[in-house]
């Protein structure tokens, strides 16, 4: 079910956004005076690279595999900030949907060395489903920072998905871009059945380790 909607539903959404993406890459061609897509290596489901496409937004200069940290003390243009700030940079993900290398819904496809940074089993845990365009973790608080800083997200959804919390996210993804609202996990709502449970996770500076209930 959830891959038919993806092809469909994915199918549309890339067919309507295609002229905003062009008319995007336009301005920001003009803007940075560079080639307007960037591309980078990312990490999909079962742990298979994949090249995700995205409308660049930082000066050709920018180390390619910069992390949110590093970007954090580039200056942005005008534009450049609020194609980040509403994540209209990322619409490109969009083609990515019906071809199967990404999802509507799903955990943000890391940066390869990012991901192997990572505590395996929650690296492991997280790339059981495909990426997605948006998902618990994008509209979470702790959205700012990085993925491993906050693994609950990642792993709430890898074992509660449904099409009703999918709804969900994509409802609570529109209210962050218009409201800047983002979202705890307490605020999933009662009606969405939760069908697995995280019992513990702890996350230490240099050797990161997360539990996962053996029984989800």
């Amino acid at each position: 079910m959830k891959r038919s909607i993806d092809v469909v539903v994915g199918t549309v959404l890339a067919l309507l956004a295609l002229p905003v993406i062009l008319l995007l890459a336009a301005v920001a061609a003009i803007n940075l005076r560079a080639w307007p897509f960037f591309v980078q290596t990312r990490i999909g489901a079962g742990g298979v690279p994949f090249r995700l496409v995205k409308l660049r937004t930082l000066p050709v200069a920018t180390n390619h595999y910069a992390d949110k940290r590093a970007i954090e003390s580039i200056p942005l243009t005008w534009i450049s900030r609020n194609l980040r700030r509403t994540h209209l940079d990322e619409l490109p993900q969009l083609l990515l949907v019906p071809i199967g290398r990404m999802s509507l819904v799903g955990p943000r496809p890391e940066m390869p060395f990012l991901h192997e940074a990572m505590p395996a089993p929650f690296a492991r845990r997280r790339t059981e489903v495909r990426p997605g365009c948006t998902g618990l973790w994008q509209i979470g608080h702790q959205c700012s920072g990085l993925i491993v800083e906050a693994p609950e997200y990642d792993l709430y959804y890898v074992e509660n998905r449904s099409l009703l919390l999918d709804v969900w996210v994509v409802w609570r993804t529109i209210s962050m871009i218009i409201h800047r609202r983002t979202v705890s996990l307490d605020d999933v709502p009662a009606w969405i059945p939760q069908i697995g449970t995280v019992t513990s996770f702890t996350l230490g500076h240099a050797h990161p380790e997360i539990e996962i209930d053996p029984a989800a």
